[in-house]
């Protein structure tokens, strides 16, 4: 982060706070809401951007060499409020707590208060945070106020929500925790559903007009409500005790859904920037199965959906999932269906 001292009109938006006997620091937010745009590039530092936008405040903010030399980014912080991050293009290392996590693009994190971490400057990536503190968060449940829709009692009902306002007879505040979003959508359906939100916030921001904060707030219910919704993401609450594998095989199983289970041990790898062997070892632990046989699940269940939703053919479907040996497709179907893809076809669409 850009040194305060440097720049007065930051001390209107956050203070930073160096722990004693540490390397590690706090971040104290002096405003209810603000928005963090980082564009890093990690070979050519002197590219990377750095945004904030606060109430009545616009910062613009060049890189600190001295800081980036040193790979990834020093030391670890924690804030006085919760910190949304949200990678909009490129992937991201994140440390927490002092273990490495993978944010491809379109994945989200919620960062408790007293939770440390750092992101890493590694990788080219584009990413916004969205910080927000507890008083503000009081605001969404309308001060308590009686909702005029039925409907809008829902947001009380969100896992995020739950986690940003818990119960106090739950709320712990030695527990280091975080919530961790893996998109069950498309990256198309990402931009129409998430990256709008948060473009209409930025807009917001920039361009406060009459009502500004209940547009803001109306806003991040919407935020909330998408990627607190399980259709469109899976949200997996992390603490520093929880168990790193199972993040990583819901990681897994988004790119083999959105491959229809058609995707190579080493372009797997590639994809997550983990060993392939530990890869296939992860999968084995937690699924019993060899990463092939579990891919499988996915590419049938993917043939199932066009049986019955298409007119192409078996051997059109097989093709499609780049079987070059349709007898192979048939068999694998055959034992996860117990019947052929005619007679599946048949069998639900009576045809």
């Amino acid at each position: 982060m850009t040194d305060p001292e440097r720049y007065p009109e930051l001390r209107n938006i956050l203070q930073i706070h160096a722990l004693a006997q540490s390397e590690n620091s706090y971040h104290e937010a002096l405003t209810p809401f603000y928005f963090t745009v980082l564009s890093n590039r990690a070979k050519r530092p002197e590219r990377s951007t750095l945004a904030l936008f606060a109430p009545g405040t616009t910062l613009y903010l060049p890189p600190v060499p001295e800081a980036r030399d040193k790979g990834p980014a020093s030391g670890l912080h924690h804030h006085n409020c919760f910190e949304f991050t949200y990678i909009i293009e490129g992937s991201m290392y994140q440390i927490v707590e002092g273990r490495r996590y993978y944010y491809p693009a379109g994945s989200c994190c919620l960062m408790s208060p007293n939770t440390l971490h750092t992101e890493e400057n590694t990788t080219d990536y584009t990413c916004v945070f969205i910080s927000i503190t507890e008083e503000f968060v009081s605001r969404l449940a309308y001060f308590g106020h009686t909702f005029l829709f039925p409907g809008e009692q829902e947001v009380l009902k969100n896992p995020i929500f739950r986690y940003l306002r818990p119960d106090e007879e739950e709320d712990d505040p030695g527990v280091h925790s975080f919530l961790d979003f893996v998109p069950k959508i498309t990256q198309y359906e990402q931009e129409h559903l998430v990256h709008r939100l948060y473009e209409e916030m930025l807009r917001t921001m920039i361009e406060p007009g009459i009502g500004a904060t209940y547009q803001l707030l109306e806003l991040l219910l919407r935020f909330l409500g998408t990627l607190g919704d399980e259709r469109y993401y899976h949200v997996n609450y992390v603490t520093s005790e929880s168990n790193v594998d199972k993040l990583l095989l819901s990681r897994i199983d988004r790119i083999l859904d959105q491959h229809h289970g058609r995707v190579s041990n080493r372009e797997l790898s590639q994809l997550l920037h983990y060993n392939g062997s530990y890869l296939g070892r992860i999968v084995k632990k937690h699924t019993g199965k060899s990463l092939f046989d579990y891919s499988m699940n996915f590419t049938m269940r993917y043939a199932a959906k066009l049986l019955r939703e298409t007119d192409k053919t078996a051997a059109a479907i097989a093709a499609e999932l780049k079987f070059s040996n349709h007898s192979h497709f048939y068999r694998i179907f055959r034992e996860r269906y117990g019947m052929t893809p005619v007679e599946y076809r048949r069998a639900h669409c009576g045809r």
